[in-house]
């Protein structure tokens, strides 16, 4: 019998690193977030904002728990947190430069879905209805979330 990995917590594990190559490596062709207030998020714009957010929050973790994956579904909940200490860019240059704080930001937890596929993770949506998503990070400092589309 062949033994799926637990990709969903090695996914998590690299993302507390800021290690977004490993992480990666969890995911499969396709492979899409999404989350309030934008369109689902590719691969490559996914990565961008990880990174612009690193940079800003370096700080930034997850705290991902109660994590179950079976061969096709998971689920984790997360404890978004950080401190924002460098302006934020974020990878479109209609949203502009959000300035530094200094604040210290913990989100509520979060719930999230995951479809997998042979052990890879296909898509990350957030389940919780009152979810902010990565993004969330900048609501509490009065930084509104784009609309939808403006990411698409």
């Amino acid at each position: 019998m062949v033994t799926q990995p637990d990709s969903i917590r090695l996914f998590f594990e690299a993302l507390e690193r800021h290690d977004i190559r490993e992480a990666m490596r969890w995911t499969g062709e396709g492979f899409s977030v999404e989350a309030p207030g934008h369109f689902p998020l590719s691969n490559k714009d996914f990565c961008a904002i990880q990174q612009a957010v690193w940079r800003a929050f370096p700080d930034l973790r997850y705290d991902a728990e109660a994590i179950r994956q079976s061969l096709s579904l998971g689920e984790a909940t997360v404890r978004i947190s950080g401190t924002f200490l460098h302006d934020l860019a974020l990878p479109w240059p209609e949203i502009p430069v959000i300035v530094a704080t200094g604040e210290r930001i913990a989100l509520p937890p979060e719930r999230l879905g995951f479809t997998l596929e042979w052990g890879e993770i296909l898509t990350v949506r957030t389940e919780s209805l009152s979810a902010m998503g990565l993004l969330g990070v900048l609501q509490p400092v009065g930084v509104t979330v784009p609309p939808p589309g403006i990411m698409g």
